[in-house]
């Protein structure tokens, strides 16, 4: 089966950040680089003729910066997709960028290679025309990095649409993603990972059961009583005490 490869086209001024863009696994994601430019106007002479659908372009640049080159690409193409690379100074820009239509934006020198497959990602589901169902290796991406989502903030409050909106799906597509890929409705497998953390701690730390639930994200320590009991058959003091 021929394999349509999305078409990505980068702008960034640094030489640096050019060539590790250049070296990124592109067709592993199924994406074509298709161009790299050095500043906005160059991006835009090379998208009028390669027709990228997704831009990954800093904001900072000369001859023309990544807002008036976001702006440019949406008057032309206003379905294309736009990835800020951007620097914490920046925030204003970003700020304006996305009003403009812009996706996503990484923070240069922070954002890791997932970070960018993930914003790619998040383009490519915005791409209008596309049968998101035939990317399911995007998809169990997707979930592998709701799942390190979850283990990474357990102690936080957070429902469905976060996770949802950190991995760029919509929550009821995502939710029911979710459940196919990993069999579980997602309250039911949070709430386990979160008993799971809990009763690790209680067997392998010295802290009070009250911290045991402020740490993984129980709001209450009545409440956390009650779901660990019907859980693991005993109360957080008697598991512990059983473990001892």
């Amino acid at each position: 089966m021929t394999v349509i490869r999305t078409k990505v086209l980068v702008a960034d001024d640094e030489a640096p950040i050019r060539d590790s863009l250049r070296l990124f696994g592109w067709a592993r994601h199924d994406l074509e680089l298709v161009g790299v430019a050095r500043h906005g106007r160059e991006a835009m002479e090379l998208s009028l003729a390669a027709e990228p659908e997704i831009v990954v372009t800093d904001i900072v640049m000369p001859v023309m910066d990544g807002l008036r080159l976001t702006r440019r690409l949406k008057e032309w193409k206003p379905d294309v997709q736009i990835i800020l690379l951007t620097c914490h100074s920046d925030f204003d820009y970003v700020r304006e960028a996305l009003v403009l239509g812009a996706c996503d934006y990484l923070l240069k020198g922070t954002y890791r290679e997932e970070d960018l497959v993930a914003a790619l990602n998040k383009a490519k589901e915005r791409i209008p025309g596309r049968n998101r169902d035939d990317a399911g290796g995007d998809k169990r991406y997707e979930i592998r990095e709701a799942l390190a989502f979850i283990r990474d903030h357990l102690r936080e409050p957070f429902g469905l649409p976060e996770v949802a909106a950190h991995v760029g799906l919509s929550a009821n597509y995502f939710g029911l993603l979710f459940r196919r890929e990993t069999g579980e409705p997602f309250q039911d497998y949070v709430k386990r990972e979160r008993l799971e953390k809990a009763a690790y701690l209680l067997r392998h730390s010295a802290m009070k059961v009250y911290e045991v639930a402020a740490e993984t994200g129980f709001p209450s320590y009545r409440y956390f009583t009650d779901v660990f009991c019907k859980r693991y058959g005993k109360s957080p003091r008697e598991y512990r005490g059983s473990h001892g």
